[in-house]
């Protein structure tokens, strides 16, 4: 009897994790679960590099799921990635997780505690005028060890650690995830060589701009997108739209751009090694199984990569 499992396939940005992901769903009967932040928002779509989903055979899942400027939880993803996943068993057919989002690629294997109160605390500590910085140095006053786990600009991450402590009077460092896995799993953490990355990121951002990323940017000033993107901060988003306000020249926020971009994906390699490690600790309960492995991009054949995989799958799931 063949075991149920999920595939996750991630990597830092413009690894070509998508375009993989793609061939791959095309070889197993795949469908295809967003896991990027940006991609979950219907008016963001050149500079988030989101694929033209609608075109494709293979079925896709959590693109364009907001058309309104509001934030999708941890908590939400994960209930509708577990809702997918059986779904799309039932079509006799493999859930591909697809993502470099930190937390949302997190989500699948780790389960938030739940602490009453801390959503509406959330809400209004995300109204606060405090920087990200100095947020940050109020949580290193309250619980240093969970302070010193978070990227000092990731402010959700940072309000939630404050909302905990709000909330419960104890040190969020307590409610750490609980390992909690989705279901079996086979995860594949895309790589490139970092120069040939950095390159690929230049270009991107180039090609982004050439395909109307400005004009994309321009149609949602001067409405709810504009404060939320300032807030947010999706990449080269809040950028285009400081250069549009304040009239700067776009050829001094492209390089602007692509360094942050270059900045994001040596953070998503960090923390996709973190996470690397972390599975090989982790001891599943029950029947499930799982198994994680690095696939370097930079000189691989994919085709007969795939061919590969698809051994190992059914060796391991039957």
């Amino acid at each position: 009897m063949k075991k149920k499992y999920t595939i996750l396939v991630t990597g830092a940005t413009a690894t070509g994790k998508s375009s993989f992901a793609l061939q791959l769903a095309r070889s197993i009967s795949g469908e295809i679960i967003n896991a990027d932040i940006g991609s979950f928002y219907k008016p963001l779509s050149i500079g988030t590099a989101k694929p033209h989903w609608q075109e494709e055979e293979i079925p896709h899942h959590l693109f364009d799921v907001l058309d309104t400027p509001e934030r999708f939880s941890i908590v939400e993803f994960r209930s509708k990635v577990q809702s997918l996943i059986q779904e799309i068993w039932q079509r006799e057919n493999i859930p591909i997780i697809v993502g470099g989002s930190a937390f949302y690629i997190q989500s699948f294997f780790y389960r938030q505690q739940e602490v009453v109160g801390v959503s509406t605390i959330t809400q209004e500590l995300e109204k606060s005028a405090l920087s990200t910085q100095e947020l940050w140095q109020e949580l290193y006053a309250i619980d240093k060890k969970r302070a010193q786990e978070i990227y000092k600009q990731d402010r959700y991450r940072i309000i939630r650690a404050l909302a905990i402590f709000k909330a419960t009077g104890k040190p969020p460092s307590r409610f750490a995830p609980i390992f909690d896995p989705l279901s079996s799993y086979y995860v594949i953490i895309c790589q490139r060589d970092r120069e040939l990355l950095y390159k690929r990121i230049d270009s991107r951002v180039q090609e982004m701009v050439a395909d109307g990323w400005v004009d994309e940017v321009k149609a949602l000033k001067h409405s709810g997108w504009e404060d939320f993107l300032l807030h947010k901060k999706v990449i080269g988003y809040d950028d285009l739209l400081n250069m549009l306000n304040n009239k700067q020249s776009l050829n001094d926020a492209v390089p602007v751009i692509q360094q942050k971009t270059r900045n994001y994906a040596k953070r998503q390699v960090t923390f996709l090694k973190k996470l690397y490690a972390q599975l090989q600790k982790e001891q599943l309960v029950g029947e499930l199984l799982g198994k994680t492995e690095l696939l370097d991009l930079t000189l691989c054949s994919v085709g007969l990569y795939i061919r590969q995989l698809n051994s190992k799958l059914s060796n391991m799931f039957g």
